[in-house]
C-alpha cells in the first residue's frame, strides 16, 4: 500500500468528498432499529459516583438511530433552514492535546479539522442545533423524532449483555478495535507524528488498531447486539436528559430538561479508550463552544418496520463510502515486538527484536534515552529520547556500548520518512543505590513505577530539576498505582512523614509498605495539607527493604507526589 506523507495526512484530514446525495430529495429518513421494551439495572456500584446509584429502569419500548445523524442528513436541515453558523468550533489539538470547551476553534459543521466525508457524523452542532433539526425532521416526515434519553441510550448500548462492554469484558483492551473508533494505536501514530502529542501517561490508548485516527465515517465497526452502530467511541452523544454530578436523581422532581444547566451526553469518543457503559459525560447548556468529537442520533417512539426509498438510498451511498474509506486509507506501521536488552560477554549489551512482517519497513531506528528514568515518563516519546542509531530492515539486533548509568531504549520501525508506532521502551538496568533514612526521598530515586507517568521538569532560575508522579485517574478506573524506592533505615522507631503531593479528593490519599508490612495510611485535606504535609507518623525496621507507596483512587481525581521526609520521632 502506497505510503502519505505528513502534509498528504493533514490534507486528507481537513478535505472533504463530493456530496453523493441525489438532490430531488428534501431530507433524509434515517436508518433506525427497533429497541424491544423491558428493563435493566441502571448505573454501577462503585468507581463512578456520578453513575450511582444503581436503580431499575422499565421501558417501553422504542426506535433508536441504526448510526449517529450525519453530515448528508444535517446538509438538508441547514439549506432548507438557512443554518450558516460561525466558524468557531473547538476542532483544535497541538503538543498539548485537545483543548477545554471554552475553545474558540475554527471549524463548522460541514468543514473542520477532522472533515474528510459527508458520512461522518455531524459534530460542532449544539445541543440545542440538535434538537432544532429533530423538530425540522418531524415536521418533514409527520413522525416524532427526538433526542433518546439516557435510560434508553445505556439499555440499547447493552443490548442484554451483562459484562463490561457489549463485545464482552475485553480485559486486555484489544476486542474494543472491532466495535469502535477510540484512542488506538492509530490515532497515537499520527497525534505523534502531526502534534508531538501523545495519549500516553495522560488517558492512554487501547492496545489495538482501529484504522481511524479521528472522527470516522459512521458505521465502520461491528454493531451491538440490538444491530445498532456506533453506541461508543467515534464521536460522544447528546442525549435528552440533564446531568447532575451527585449522581442519578430518581425522584418524580427532576427538573425540566431547558432549565439544566448540564445536559448528558454518552459513548466516549475517539480521544479516549473504550469505557463501561455506565460511564456518563456532560456538556454545558449554555456558555460552552461546540466543539467537533460531539453529535447525536435519533429515537421514535413505538415500532416500526417500514423503510423509505431515501433510507435505502442514504445506506447504498453510505456502504459505498465505508468501501472507499478501508480501501483507501493508509494502515499504521506497528510498533516491533518482542524487544530485548541483554548483556554479551564483552561487557557491551545486545538489543534485538522481532522483525516486522511489514514490506514496507525500509529501516529501524533506535532511540536512546536522554534523561534520568526516562522509560517511566508520560508524553511524547521524542521529548526524551533521541534517535542513536538507524540500521536497515533485515537487521534483527545490534551491539551497544554499555551505558555508565541507566538508560532506556526504544525501537521503530521506519517506511523510508514515515516512523511507526514506538516500541515498548527496554531498560539497561544497574543496581539501585539505597535511599538513607531518615532524609528525604524524591521521585528520581525510583526503583520501580507502575499504572502512572512520571514527570520532569528542568531546573529553572526558582526550582531545581523536578521530578514528579502525576496522575489522571478516570472516574471508572479502579488501579492500584505503585511506586517502589530502595532504602536503608538507620533506626528503628517511629518517623514523622511529610510529603508534597496534592489530590481532588479528601480522605486517605496513599499507603506505606516496608516489605510486606504496612507502616501507615497516609491522609490529604485540602484544608490542612495545602500540597505540604508533616502531620503523618510510620513505623519502620532497620535494615535495607524496598519501600513502597501505592494509591488507589475509586473516582475521578488527578493527584501528584514529588517527594517523601522521614525524620526519626
Amino acid at each position: 500500500m502506497k505510503l502519505i506523507t505528513l502534509n498528504t495526512l493533514k490534507v486528507l484530514l481537513i478535505s472533504l468528498v463530493a456530496h453523493p446525495i441525489a438532490k430531488a430529495a428534501e431530507h433524509i429518513v434515517p436508518p433506525m432499529v427497533n429497541v424491544p421494551a423491558g428493563e435493566f439495572m441502571m448505573g454501577t456500584t462503585g468507581g463512578e459516583r456520578q453513575a450511582q446509584p444503581v436503580h431499575q429502569v422499565t421501558l417501553a419500548a422504542f426506535q433508536l438511530g441504526k448510526y449517529p445523524v450525519t453530515v448528508a442528513e444535517f446538509r438538508y436541515f441547514a439549506l432548507a433552514t438557512g443554518y450558516n453558523p460561525n466558524s468557531t468550533c473547538n476542532d483544535f489539538i497541538d503538543a498539548e492535546g485537545l483543548r477545554g470547551p471554552e475553545h474558540q476553534g475554527a471549524g463548522r459543521w460541514d468543514q473542520h479539522r477532522y472533515s474528510y466525508s459527508d458520512y461522518q457524523s455531524v459534530t460542532c452542532i449544539s445541543w440545542q442545533d440538535a434538537n432544532a433539526y429533530a423538530t425540522w425532521l418531524s415536521e418533514q416526515t409527520g413522525q416524532q423524532y427526538r433526542l433518546p434519553t439516557e435510560q434508553e441510550w445505556e439499555y440499547a448500548t447493552k443490548g442484554n449483555t451483562q459484562s463490561r462492554y457489549f463485545w464482552g469484558d475485553d480485559p486486555t483492551q484489544t476486542e474494543a478495535c472491532q466495535y469502535g473508533n477510540f484512542a488506538d494505536l492509530s490515532g497515537e501514530q499520527s497525534n505523534n507524528q502531526l502534534y508531538g502529542y501523545s495519549n500516553k501517561g495522560f488517558v492512554e490508548h487501547l492496545n489495538c488498531d482501529d484504522g481511524e485516527p479521528y472522527n470516522a465515517i459512521v458505521g465502520l465497526y461491528r454493531p451491538n447486539p440490538f444491530g445498532l452502530y456506533d453506541m461508543v467511541g467515534n464521536v460522544s452523544q447528546y442525549l435528552n436528559s440533564c446531568f447532575d454530578p451527585s449522581g442519578y436523581q430518581v425522584s418524580l422532581n427532576n427538573p425540566e430538561i431547558h432549565a439544566c444547566e448540564f445536559i448528558a451526553t454518552r459513548g466516549g469518543n475517539w480521544h479516549y479508550p473504550s469505557q463501561p457503559h455506565t460511564n456518563r459525560g456532560r456538556f454545558k447548556s449554555e456558555g460552552w463552544n461546540v466543539a467537533a468529537n460531539i453529535g447525536f442520533r435519533l429515537a421514535l417512539d413505538g415500532h416500526d418496520e417500514s423503510i423509505a426509498p431515501s433510507t435505502v438510498n442514504f445506506e447504498q451511498q453510505l456502504q459505498q463510502a465505508q468501501l472507499t474509506r478501508i480501501a483507501t486509507r493508509e494502515s499504521l506501521l506497528a510498533a516491533v515486538e518482542h524487544v530485548h536488552l541483554f548483556a554479551v560477554e564483552n561487557g557491551n549489551l545486545m538489543l534485538s527484536w522481532k522483525p516486522s512482517g511489514d514490506p514496507r519497513v525500509t529501516h529501524y531506528d533506535i532511540y536512546r534515552s536522554t534523561l534520568k528514568l526516562a522509560q517511566y515518563l508520560g508524553g511524547y516519546y521524542q521529548n526524551y529520547y533521541e534517535k542513536a542509531y538507524s540500521v536497515t530492515a533485515g537487521t534483527t539486533e545490534l551491539e551497544l556500548d554499555l551505558p555508565s548509568t541507566d538508560e532506556s531504549f526504544i525501537v521503530v520501525a521506519r517506511a523510508e520518512s514515515v516512523l511507526g508506532v514506538p516500541s515498548e521502551r527496554v531498560t539497561a538496568q544497574t543496581p539501585s543505590p539505597a535511599s538513607p533514612i531518615p532524609g528525604r526521598i524524591t521521585m528520581s530515586q525510583l526503583t520501580q513505577l507502575h499504572h502512572a507517568p512520571l514527570y520532569y521538569f528542568p531546573a529553572n532560575t526558582e526550582r531545581p530539576e523536578r521530578y514528579l508522579v502525576f496522575k489522571t485517574n478516570k472516574a471508572t478506573e479502579q488501579q492500584t498505582v505503585t511506586l517502589k524506592f530502595e532504602t536503608e533505615v538507620t533506626q528503628s522507631g517511629w518517623y514523622q512523614l511529610n510529603y508534597h503531593g496534592s489530590s481532588f479528593q479528601n480522605g486517605d490519599f496513599f499507603k506505606v509498605w516496608q516489605g510486606r508490612k504496612l507502616a501507615g495510611t497516609i491522609a490529604y485535606d485540602r484544608e490542612i495539607d495545602d500540597t505540604q504535609s508533616a502531620r503523618h507518623r510510620v513505623y519502620l525496621e532497620a535494615g535495607r527493604y524496598p519501600l513502597e507507596i501505592t494509591v488507589l483512587r475509586q473516582d475521578f481525581d488527578r493527584w501528584r507526589l514529588s517527594w517523601i521526609e522521614l525524620q526519626l520521632i
